[in-house]
């Protein structure tokens, strides 16, 4: 098991881990609420230290999240901002 961590990473290559995360029906979003609850119970994410990174990472403070589960290596909840092409990934560590 290796360590909970919150990076950076590559906007590009967030872009297409995102959208194969959706071509395979691999993306949560906020709205579905049972699976996202569920993904944050299950692997302890901590929302608010996501959002307050989020928000002192882009300029605008405006950015989006979501939750990539089931590709394995790119798995994880991720707040980016497209328009800044900034992203940052939580992983919890447990596999």
């Amino acid at each position: 098991m290796s360590q909970r961590r919150i990076y950076e990473i590559h906007y590009p290559e967030f872009a297409k881990i995102l959208r194969k995360a959706a071509d395979t029906k691999k993306k949560i979003e906020q709205h579905d609420k049972e699976a996202w609850v569920n993904y944050v119970r299950k692997h302890d994410v901590p929302e608010g230290a996501m959002a307050f990174k989020g928000k002192n990472g882009t300029l605008s403070g405006s950015f989006r999240l979501v939750i990539i589960d089931g590709t394995g290596a790119t798995d994880g909840y991720y707040v980016y901002a497209p328009d800044e092409q900034f992203c940052l990934k939580f992983e919890s560590g447990q596999e």
